[in-house]
C-alpha cells in the first residue's frame, strides 16, 4: 500500500477531536478498549512510524504514545517493539491487528448504514398490490420518486386484495395499494384513483351493442373472473346476489389477461376494472357500463396506523400523498 492509500484508511472516521461513545468492555464490566484507540493503532502499524501515523491521523505524537501506552496496559501485553528506525508489532500485537481491522470495518459500516437511511441514501421499502393496480396505477405513481431518490429499494409483494391487506395488518409490508372496501379501521387510508369495473364480453355477444347493463341482464351467462382472492370477486358475487342469483363461475383465474383470453374465445364474461382494458385494447372485446355500486373501482394506498415506520417509507407516503393529488385515472 502506498503512502496516500495508507494516510486515506488510517484517517479516522469521526474529527479525532469529537468524544467516542463506543466501547468494548471486558467480562468484568470495566471499560477495556474504545474505538479511537483502535484506530490509532491501526494508523500506527501501517505508518510503521509514531511520527508518520501522527500526521496521517492529524493528532499530536505525545498523543498516540499516551493512547498506545493506556492500550498495552489495559490488554497487560506489548504491542510495539522499536527495530531500527521502524515501530514493530509483536505476535500479540499482530493478532490485535487482526482484529482491530474488523472492529473497526464493522463500527463504520453500521455508520454508514444508519447515515444512509437517516439521509434516504439507503432504504427499503416493502409494498404489496394487487397484479392489476401493478400494470396500471404503481409505475406511473412512482417514476418521479425512483428518480428522486435513486438510493432506496423497492421489495414488490403482488396478491389480491384480500392477501394485501393482511400483509399490511401483520406488518409484512410497510404500505399497499389495494381496492375499497378496507377490511380495518387500523390503516391511514389516502385516495388514489377512482375509476370503474365493467362488464367484458367478446364482440358476437348477444350484450355487445349495449351501452349499459345491470345484474340482472347476466343471470343466464357463464362468468370468467379472477379469484376470491381479489376484492372483485367478491363485489361480483354480491352485485349478482343483490339480483337474486348465483353466478355461473366456469373458471376462477389469478391473471388477469388470461381472463380477457378466456373472454374473448367465448368461454364467458367477465367485470375488470376499465383501466387494464383501456391500456390494452383487444378489437374483439367490447365494455360495457355496468348499473350496480360494486362498478366503482377505487384505488387507495393504505399503511399502519401507530407503529414505526422508517424514514424511507415515511418518506415515500408523504410524496404519494403530495403527488396522488384529487384522485382520478392515471392510466390514460
Amino acid at each position: 500500500m502506498n503512502e496516500k492509500g495508507r494516510a486515506r484508511r488510517a484517517r479516522p472516521f469521526f474529527p479525532v477531536d469529537k468524544p467516542e461513545c463506543n466501547h468494548y468492555y471486558g467480562g468484568s464490566g470495566v471499560m477495556k478498549l474504545d474505538i479511537k484507540q483502535l484506530k490509532y493503532f491501526i494508523g500506527i502499524v501501517e505508518a510503521q512510524s509514531f511520527s508518520e501515523a501522527a500526521r496521517n491521523l492529524y493528532v499530536s505524537q505525545p498523543t498516540l504514545s499516551k493512547a498506545m501506552k493506556h492500550l498495552e496496559e489495559e490488554l497487560g501485553i506489548q504491542i510495539f517493539y522499536i527495530s531500527g528506525k521502524k515501530v514493530q508489532i509483536t505476535n500479540y500485537g499482530k493478532q490485535l491487528y487482526f482484529m482491530a481491522q474488523g472492529i473497526v470495518e464493522q463500527h463504520q459500516a453500521i455508520y454508514d448504514a444508519m447515515h444512509g437511511l437517516t439521509s434516504l441514501q439507503k432504504g427499503i421499502i416493502k409494498v404489496g398490490f394487487p397484479p392489476i393496480i401493478g400494470t396500471c396505477v404503481f409505475p406511473r405513481l412512482i417514476k418521479g420518486f425512483v428518480e428522486k431518490y435513486p438510493g432506496l429499494e423497492f421489495v414488490i409483494d403482488q396478491h389480491g386484495a384480500n392477501q394485501i391487506q393482511q400483509m399490511v395488518d401483520k406488518n409484512k409490508l410497510d404500505v399497499a395499494f389495494t381496492i375499497m372496501p378496507i377490511i380495518s379501521d387500523a390503516f391511514e387510508v389516502v385516495p388514489i384513483v377512482e375509476d370503474l369495473n365493467v362488464l367484458v364480453v367478446n364482440r358476437q355477444h348477444p350484450l355487445a351493442r349495449r351501452k349499459a347493463v345491470d345484474y340482472n341482464d347476466l343471470r343466464n351467462d357463464k362468468f370468467v373472473l379472477l379469484g376470491d382472492e381479489y376484492m372483485l370477486y367478491n363485489n361480483i358475487i354480491a352485485g349478482c346476489r343483490d339480483a337474486g342469483f348465483e353466478p355461473r363461475i366456469v373458471v376462477k383465474a389469478s391473471q388477469w389477461d388470461f381472463v380477457v383470453q378466456l373472454v374473448k374465445v367465448g368461454i364467458g364474461v367477465s367485470i375488470l376494472p376499465r383501466q387494464i382494458l383501456e391500456m390494452y385494447p383487444d378489437p374483439d372485446i367490447v365494455q360495457i357500463d355496468l348499473n350496480h355500486r360494486s362498478a366503482h373501482w377505487d384505488v387507495v394506498m393504505i399503511s399502519k396506523k401507530d407503529v414505526y415506520l422508517p424514514i424511507s417509507v415515511q418518506t415515500f407516503i408523504s410524496y404519494i400523498k403530495e403527488n396522488a393529488g384529487k384522485p382520478k385515472s392515471i392510466c390514460y
